[in-house]
């Protein structure tokens, strides 16, 4: 756990550098102590702002998100409606650590250097998707797999490297491949050492996604991270006290139907993916070519 002024202060140290050569210097309002960090509270907002010549940078945190926003006023009369967001990453204090700050900071870091240099950007190098927020699944919408892939690296951030070469190397994010290659090997010896803990921070996660992701992400959960590898009984039995009843009812089937004659050409086809081709249009979800349309999963 991590509280907020605490990570709003980490963000101003580590951010020092990139700041300062876009122009920026923290910004003291009128009466604020210059011996602490002079964080504003506004509601269920807590920012605190760099001001230059070309206008004002915050660093903000609000709905368990971490966003920098840039506008072309002073500190003093930018409005959060004037305000352009450059970059958001999900942030949990309550599970956050040092570690998710400096992943959030080499973000922010990332962007200064791209909006304020006047180097010429390297060729090639894809920008990170973000997440969809919290916020907007509560009003409706769903978490896609670039979604799950930046929430999992947010949470995950020795993977985050894995995730960006992904998505350079394909154009997208393919997440199956990302998952095969890179995040399974940290999954199942989360699953394997089975400490509650780690238990519950992974599968906060899985169930949230699972419960609030669009078709392809369940299936991506139900058969890649969870069906699939789960075939050592000992593994899946760990794992049962921390799936919700619909993710647990589905694994468990697509677990014993891959074990059975009859998924012999589904575990076929998945040792051997089809060699990737850039997309024209979206392919049905793997839960459903499985299953045959997928019509006894109850999805």
């Amino acid at each position: 756990m991590i509280e907020i002024t605490e990570a709003l202060q980490a963000l101003t140290t580590q951010l020092q550098e990139p700041l300062s050569r876009a122009g920026f210097a923290l910004y003291y309002p009128e009466g604020a102590d210059r011996h602490a960090l002079p964080v504003v509270e506004e509601r269920d907002t807590q920012f605190v702002s760099f001001a230059a010549d070309s206008g004002t940078i915050r660093i903000e945190f609000s709905g368990n998100t971490l966003g920098l926003y840039y506008a072309e006023a002073a500190p003093d009369v930018a409005q959060k409606g004037d305000m352009t967001r450059l970059s958001l990453s999900l942030f949990e204090p309550e599970t956050a650590d040092v570690r998710d700050v400096k992943y959030v900071a080499d973000e922010f870091a990332e962007t200064l250097g791209g909006k304020f240099s006047t180097a010429k950007k390297a060729q090639g190098s894809k920008k990170l998707p973000g997440s969809v927020s919290k916020t907007a699944v509560r009003n409706g919408a769903f978490y896609d797999l670039p979604s799950f892939g930046s929430r999992f690296t947010a949470i995950y951030p020795e993977l985050r490297a894995a995730f960006k070469e992904n998505i350079d190397r394909y154009g997208e994010f393919l997440a199956d491949d990302f998952f095969r290659t890179s995040g399974n090997a940290l999954i199942q010896d989360i699953i394997r050492q089975n400490d509650p803990a780690r238990m519950k921070k992974l599968f906060n996660l899985l169930n949230e996604m699972y419960d609030n992701g669009v078709n392809d992400v369940q299936s991506l959960i139900v058969v890649t991270i969870l069906g699939e590898p789960l075939q050592d009984e000992k593994m899946l039995a760990n794992c049962v006290d921390y799936m919700n009843d619909e993710l647990c009812v589905n694994v468990i089937r697509v677990n014993k139907f891959l074990k059975s004659s009859s998924g012999k050409s589904a575990r076929m086809r998945l040792d051997n993916p089809p060699r990737y081709k850039p997309k024209k249009e979206k392919k049905n979800n793997m839960l459903s070519s499985l299953l045959g349309g997928g019509s006894g999963m109850g999805m």
